[in-house]
């Protein structure tokens, strides 16, 4: 099978915390949200063979536990996904798909067929088209039905997941935004102690969008802050902020 892969990195501690894993770019995403550090990928064309992606996670697994799904949007190219997971489980790798949650049928394939560990969400905004479509820059009337199915599906799931947000002062950074996204989670995640809810320290300088490049950036005071509103209606979550100045931090009640 022919992929559109981006890139391969043979060994990494941050992309599944606690793990060490082999992570694959996928080209290719339908959001292109602003704040992307990876934008690079998001229109890139690279086509090639998986065998030589099965060579190269084969090729890492002395050294790994896990591979890692990232992007662009892996579920986006959902049969190599599956192509690479079999692989990997047949080499006795855990599977961890980071997804914009734009692809349920894919992720409830995934999960059906036992291809998947563990997944990680973005929730981008809060769930209102208009800060949704802003921020990710796409338009459809099915994006946000779609993202709500995804996390349920995996909800429902046995696997563990970790929802995301990238947060900026003047782009999803409001104590209000947090608390819409935390009030949703709380209404429709119910196995909460399998889940994690990270809230990421937004820095544009990685971005290719002159606005977000020229964006302040919020303090970790400030993001410890964004955490609590979230933990107060997360209780039985793992509430984390993470930070170029402290790394990744559990929030606790004080």
């Amino acid at each position: 099978m022919i992929a559109n892969i981006g890139g391969i990195v043979p060994l990494s501690t941050v992309d599944w915390h606690g793990r060490s894993s082999v992570v694959v770019f996928f080209n290719g995403c339908p959001f292109h949200c602003g704040y992307c550090h990876n934008y690079d990928l998001l229109t890139q064309s690279n086509p090639i063979d998986l065998e030589s992606v099965k060579k190269k996670i084969a090729e890492s697994k002395p050294y790994v536990s896990a591979v890692v799904f990232l992007g662009g949007e892996p579920l986006l190219q959902c049969g190599a996904a599956v192509e690479i997971s079999r692989f990997a489980q047949e080499n006795n790798l855990l599977v961890g798909i980071h997804t914009n949650g734009y692809y349920p049928k894919a992720v409830q394939y995934l999960i059906e067929n036992k291809l998947a560990d563990k997944f990680f969400v973005d929730i981008k905004a809060p769930f209102n088209e208009s800060a949704y479509q802003k921020t990710i820059a796409f338009s459809s009337d099915k994006t946000i039905s779609n993202i709500q199915e995804t996390i349920r599906i995996i909800d429902k799931s046995p696997l563990d997941l970790e929802i995301k947000t990238t947060v900026f002062p003047k782009s999803v950074g409001s104590e209000t935004d947090i608390a819409s996204i935390a009030d949703w989670i709380h209404a429709n995640v119910f196995e909460k102690q399998k889940l994690t809810y990270v809230l990421q320290q937004g820095k544009g300088k990685n971005s290719n969008d002159p606005v977000f490049q020229e964006m302040s950036f919020l303090s970790p005071a400030e993001m410890k802050r964004l955490a609590d509103i979230a933990l107060d209606r997360l209780k039985d979550a793992v509430v984390i902020t993470q930070t170029d100045e402290e790394g990744r931090v559990v929030i606790s009640k004080e």
